[in-house]
């Protein structure tokens, strides 16, 4: 006790600011598959999950918005990320390699995380059961989900309440078949739209286990 019976906490204040958990903000650009896969994490600290249904530049936009009108700056422990895919859908579309590079660089830039899939965020449900080393369209990726859960996969939302916990069991082998295949790329190239097939949505996962651990 400190002069006059009064206890010190301020010891007790600074460990609890050391404790506190980050939230985590994540935007996705599809408006069920994605935010009901991550919003079924065990966790209490998702501070907001949402499908927007916007293309890539205009969802960061809106997690740049985010940021500003919640206070989220570099010093924060606050975790921020874009969820979408590139959707190749077999033609040449150079406009939409340069916008789906762009957005990536335009969140770094801004200090947001991105949780990017080429061809489709599916790629990362098919790797619970397998590798994929090849360019796929989305179709032959729904095709394999329905192959593995032993139903149609359409992508309505009873399904997508699903997904995790039918992942779940396979969810390290997930991780390590992406980390896999992100290390056959070179990691200096930042044309990310050229490597398909090509994922980083196990670095959120990762770091959303984090949390459950904690």
């Amino acid at each position: 006790m400190s002069k006059g019976g009064k206890r010190h906490t301020g010891g007790k204040r600074a460990r609890t600011k050391r404790d506190q958990k980050p939230s985590f903000h994540i935007f996705c650009e599809g408006k069920n598959t994605e935010p009901l896969y991550f919003k079924n994490f065990p966790i209490s600290n998702i501070g907001h999950c949402k499908g927007y249904g916007q293309t890539k530049i205009p969802l960061v936009d809106t997690a740049i918005k985010y940021k500003r009108e919640h206070g989220i700056n570099r010093k924060s422990k606050d975790q921020v990320w874009v969820v979408f895919d590139y959707d190749y859908n077999g033609e040449l579309q150079p406009q939409q390699k340069v916008e789906f590079n762009n957005a990536i660089n335009k969140a770094e830039s801004n200090n947001i995380k991105w949780a990017v899939s080429n061809d489709a965020f599916e790629l990362w449900y098919v790797l619970h059961f397998q590798s994929c080393n090849a360019q796929q369209l989305r179709n032959w990726y729904n095709k394999r989900i329905a192959y593995h859960i032993g139903e149609i996969y359409d992508k309505d939302r009873k399904i997508a309440m699903k997904m995790y916990e039918v992942l779940l069991p396979n969810q390290n082998e997930a991780i390590e078949r992406a980390t896999t295949l992100s290390k056959e790329y070179n990691e200096e190239d930042k044309y990310y739209a050229d490597k398909n097939p090509y994922t980083t949505v196990h670095e959120l996962v990762i770091e959303l286990n984090k949390q459950i651990k904690n």
